[in-house]
């Protein structure tokens, strides 16, 4: 007889109310869901990095008030069917720019007294969009690309609590929100003289070099996306079937 070999293990899907709630991180910290109390501390942080990111000012507003990341939490509930409905309902009824807040996600890690002492925030593709409709897209085309492309906007670690894995537990939950949504690509960049090539291709990613671009083939875009030549991109696909 052959030898029978076992299954990898698949993870159960994400629920809303996990992603609300999070998950046991690394050194003591829960992965979870920005609140609006997690704001201010969070773009401190980001402060920290050198780059001047902040969170996106209307996104800051929608965590706020709670409605960020409103159609992806409805489409982990209800599958990506009720994803996309619930994003073309929002990209009707509202503003471009409020809009793409509900199809942004950012997570926090807390420590043991809900402290924020992480952040990434992972944001529509603004760039992308804007690069589709000057290549003839129409707005509502260009504004789609979002619910399969998202950018890593920015991931800081308060320095105490660095070297722990926070940063890449952070990449990790934000790839498996994105990826059972039916993502195609997560992509960000970061000033070169940081060398962080190592951490991210350590966490999966492709680290590119400073100035390079990349093909957007695999989503049937016929041009390249890119940063400046004092910045690095990385980026990470979805598995080919």
């Amino acid at each position: 007889m052959g030898k029978t070999t076992k299954k990898a293990r698949q993870a159960p899907p994400l629920s809303a109310d996990r992603v609300r709630t999070g998950w046991q991180g690394p050194a003591g910290t829960r992965i979870r869901l920005a609140r609006a109390q997690d704001v201010e501390a969070a773009n401190a942080l980001m402060a920290t990095t050198g780059d001047g990111v902040r969170i996106i000012p209307v996104l800051a507003a929608a965590i706020e008030d709670g409605s960020a990341s409103s159609a992806m939490l409805a489409g982990l509930g209800g599958g990506m069917n009720a994803y996309h409905d619930a994003a073309a309902h929002t990209f009707t009824d509202r503003p471009m720019n409020e809009a793409l807040t509900t199809v942004s996600l950012t997570l926090v890690a807390t420590d043991e007294t809900d402290r924020t002492i992480g952040v990434l925030s992972a944001t529509a593709p603004g760039t992308l969009i804007d690069m589709a409709v000057n290549n003839g897209f129409t707005t509502e085309k260009a504004m789609a690309l979002s619910l399969f492309v998202a950018k890593v906007h920015g991931l800081a670690v308060a320095e105490h609590a660095r070297g722990h894995g926070i940063a890449a537990t952070l990449l990790k939950r934000t790839w498996q929100v994105h990826q059972q949504l039916g993502y195609r690509l997560l992509y960000g960049s970061y000033e070169a003289d940081r060398d962080l090539a190592t951490f991210y291709t350590r966490c999966g990613w492709t680290a590119h070099a400073p100035g390079q671009t990349f093909a957007l083939d695999r989503l049937a875009l016929p041009f390249r996306l890119g940063a400046g030549d004092d910045q690095c991109v990385f980026t990470r696909w979805r598995p080919r079937n």
